[in-house]
């Protein structure tokens, strides 16, 4: 599969003079944070990504050639254990999640970060050490949505919670009863 890779940030990565970055969007019930784990603030596709510093730390990216749901997990660090309670009603499984990656050049965004992941927050992992609390984030493609049941029914009143006036189920029930003949 072709990547879309800017062709400034080509350039930059065949250099090696570059300083590699990550930049993350997460969304929570209450907001939508734009962080990377560099200091201060960086502005990118017009917003504002706040530096974490070493307070963040994404897990591996991964893909492959079979069809199957590669996840990853961003951890967050320096939690306060009084804003502990706070920060886990914040978290909202199935808001959206997104990782940029890209290079710094003296400071100065090179070319377009590529988007190394898309998909949405699951449920996270709590870690209690001696000095900190680190909140995990596993990241899930909707990839996975395939193996995950529909629960839904081919009959009238089911097509009609999604579609009010689509009356194209409203003979199934009918057809379960009835005996065809078929043939002479």
């Amino acid at each position: 599969m072709s990547r879309a890779l800017d062709p400034a940030l080509a350039a930059a990565l065949a250099s090696g003079l570059i300083q590699p970055f990550f930049l993350a969007q997460l969304t929570f019930k209450s907001q939508t944070d734009y962080v990377w784990p560099g200091t201060g603030n960086l502005v990118w596709n017009s917003q504002t990504y706040i530096g974490v510093g070493s307070l963040a730390k994404i897990g591996v990216i991964q893909e492959g050639t079979d069809v199957q749901a590669y996840g990853t997990t961003v951890t967050l660090s320096g939690i306060d254990p009084v804003l502990l309670g706070e920060c886990m009603n914040d978290i909202q499984p199935g808001a959206p999640a997104k990782l940029w990656f890209g290079c710094l050049s003296q400071g100065v965004i090179v070319g377009a970060p590529y988007l190394l992941f898309s998909g949405t927050m699951d449920l996270p992992t709590v870690s209690v050490g001696v000095d900190t609390i680190s909140i995990t984030l596993a990241l899930e493609t909707r990839m996975l949505d395939l193996s995950r049941a529909t629960n839904r029914r081919y009959t009238s009143a089911d097509q009609r919670l999604k579609y009010p006036t689509d009356i194209g189920f409203s003979w199934v029930e009918q057809l379960n009863d009835l005996a065809l003949r078929w043939g002479s």
